[in-house]
Order: structure tokens, then C-alpha cells, then sequence
């Protein structure tokens, strides 16, 4: 029997071997007037750390060495916290490669080869039933002197980022971008959000510009045909331009499909 089914279900689910679904989900816990604009990442409440602004996501020019440590000495290999992470990286030539890092506590751990791009960080394993990391988590240069390129808030199990790098071999189809101001009061708000594009070479494009308020949420989408098709090697990422008061908390993310094809980018 023939059952027919939309493209991306087909990724989703696995069904195609040539494709996989991608979703991002990042968040920004406080954007004020006078620091916008800022990426939507959960790294951006580190502020100016090292010397580096990470209100916009700090991306390497070349791959470099990376560690994984925690500000709390229960997420570790038989603490209360995470026990264990899954890091979702690409190498120095772009390669998708995954690994599992027993932490440590606050002493760092190294990851196991130079990074170019960190796409994912998630909780694997942690010590208490419906646990997981007790501390905040960073993947950051070696020796901590440097920026932290991935970062798990507290009691969130995984790194929330609106940011992807599409791999060496791959597309990248976005079917889907969703916005959101989170009321944290009585005060009605609202934020003015980008799709960002930028090559291997660092050239930026903004392809999207759209608005969201506590009122209404915002997803866009154009059934089932891409918003933006993205090549191999580009970062893609949410930046909320303006907002309208301080401490703005967003949420952003992309949904699509990371699939074979040939390098070609539409904007």
C-alpha cells in the first residue's frame, strides 16, 4: 500500500534517509533598550565575560579547542545533578560528530577534538529521577579564558539557542520560525525579531524581519515550502532587534529540514 505524507513528516520521522528534522529553541531572559540589539540565546546573560559581549553568540573563525563545565559541584559522574551531556558539534571541516562528556563538576572537561561550531548540548543522564543539571553549564574555550559558545541555564536540561550551522555535506530548509515575548509582569510588550544568515566567510544577511507582543505570539511559516534555504557552512540564528521595554524575556526558534543537496543559498 502507497501512503503518501508530508515532506517534513517524512524527515521527522526518519522515513527519508537523506534528511533529518532540525529544531532550535532558544531564549534570552532580559533585553533592555539600551543593549539591544541581542541574539536569542540563553549565553546572552553572561553579559561581557573574558573581554567577549555574548549578546551576540561568539562563533570561532577557525575550529579551536572547547570544554565542558558546570558552576555547580553536584552535576557530575555520581552527583545529584547531570551526570552526563550529549554535545552536538561540527569540526574544523564542518563535519557533523556528536559526543557524550561525563562532567565533572566544576572542574572542566575537554571535548575530544578541536570545535568549529557547537549546534547542541542536552542532558543525557542526571542523578535524580526528573532531574537534571543542578548548575549552569557552559561549553567555552579552553582554559575558560575565552567565550563560552554554548550554554544550558540551570534546570533546563538543555542549551537553549535559536542558532544552527548548517554541516559540511547538507541544506538546511526552514519551514518554520516561531517568536514569543514571555510575560514576566502585568506590562504589555513587545520585540522586533531577524533571521540572521551569515556565511562561512561572515557575511550577514537578514532575510526576515518580524514583530511579536505578549499578545501575540507569532509563527511563520508558508505550508510546507522553505522560508529560507540555507547552504552548508552558514550559520543561521534569531537576533531580536528592539524591543519595547527593559528586561524583555523572548523566545525564538527555527524548525526545518537538514538535508543532501547542492550548496546553494536563497534569501
Amino acid at each position: 500500500m502507497l501512503v503518501s505524507a508530508p515532506y517534513a513528516y517524512l524527515a521527522a520521522a526518519g522515513i527519508d534517509p537523506h534528511a533529518v528534522r532540525v529544531a532550535t529553541l532558544g531564549n534570552n531572559p532580559s533585553i533592555d533598550t539600551a543593549t539591544q540589539p541581542e541574539d536569542v540565546w540563553s549565553g546572552a546573560q553572561l553579559g561581557l565575560l573574558n573581554g567577549v559581549d555574548h549578546k551576540f553568540i561568539p562563533r570561532p573563525q577557525s575550529a579551536l579547542a572547547m570544554e565542558v563545565v558546570s558552576d555547580n559541584a553536584n552535576d557530575t559522574a555520581a552527583g545529584t545533578g547531570a551526570r552526563t551531556v550529549i554535545i552536538g558539534y561540527l569540526d574544523a571541516n564542518y563535519a557533523a560528530k556528536t559526543t557524550v562528556r561525563t562532567l565533572n563538576g566544576t572542574t572542566a572537561v575537554a571535548l575530544p577534538e578541536n570545535v568549529m561550531r557547537v549546534n547542541s548540548v542536552i542532558v543525557v543522564t542526571a542523578g535524580t529521577f526528573g532531574g537534571n543539571n543542578i548548575g549552569n553549564i557552559s561549553v567555552r574555550a579552553a582554559g575558560g579564558a575565552g567565550s563560552t559558545y554554548s550554554y544550558m541555564t540551570a534546570g533546563f536540561g538543555l542549551a537553549r539557542s535559536s542558532a544552527f550551522t548548517v554541516p559540511a555535506d547538507a541544506i538546511f530548509d526552514v519551514l518554520s520560525m516561531l517568536l514569543s515575548i514571555n510575560r514576566t509582569d502585568t506590562q504589555d510588550r513587545w520585540g522586533t525579531f531577524t533571521l540572521c544568515v551569515q556565511n562561512s566567510a561572515g557575511r550577514l544577511i537578514k532575510g526576515i524581519e518580524l514583530s511579536a507582543s505578549t499578545v501575540t505570539p507569532y509563527r511563520h511559516e508558508a505550508a510546507d515550502v522553505p522560508l529560507n534555504v540555507v547552504a552548508a557552512k552558514t550559520d543561521v540564528w534569531v537576533r531580536c532587534e528592539a524591543v519595547s521595554q527593559n528586561s524583555t524575556n523572548v523566545t525564538a526558534g527555527l524548525f526545518g529540514v537538514q538535508r543532501l543537496g547542492l550548496p546553494v543559498s536563497i534569501i
